[in-house]
């Protein structure tokens, strides 16, 4: 089982890596769209794996190397940590606001959405 947490988190982070330097490398580092959109994701992600594993509870360490693998090193909340503090010092505080609260209302709003569409499928 640590192998394949170990693959799966190794997956997700180079995943993570991928989509973070594709947006950055097309939309500019201005904003950081590519972190928006992995954190995102993954919450839909895990929002869809929370439904799953409330449909197949017997399969909760499949769920647990998912989410904690795969999931953990995909979405990250150091680096949208990290990218709004830049975007404060850097006195961008309007755009720094705007990461805070797309972040948020998108990764809750999809969280959510990704369990609805999860029970629907399971």
């Amino acid at each position: 089982m640590l192998f394949i947490l170990i693959v799966a988190a190794a997956a997700g982070g180079m995943l993570r890596f991928a989509v973070s330097n594709s947006l950055a490398r097309f939309w500019g580092v201005q904003f950081p769209l590519g972190t928006l959109l992995v954190n995102s994701s993954g919450a839909l992600m895990m929002g869809m794996l929370a439904a799953w594993l409330a449909a197949f509870p017997d399969r909760a360490a499949w769920a647990q190397l998912i989410a904690v693998g795969f999931l953990g090193s995909y979405s990250t909340v150091s680096s949208f940590s990290l990218q709004t503090l830049i975007l404060w010092q850097s006195h961008h505080y309007r755009q720094a606001v705007l990461n805070i609260g797309l972040s948020l209302g998108l990764c809750l709003s999809l969280v959510f959405a990704g369990f609805s569409l999860g029970k629907l499928i399971w």
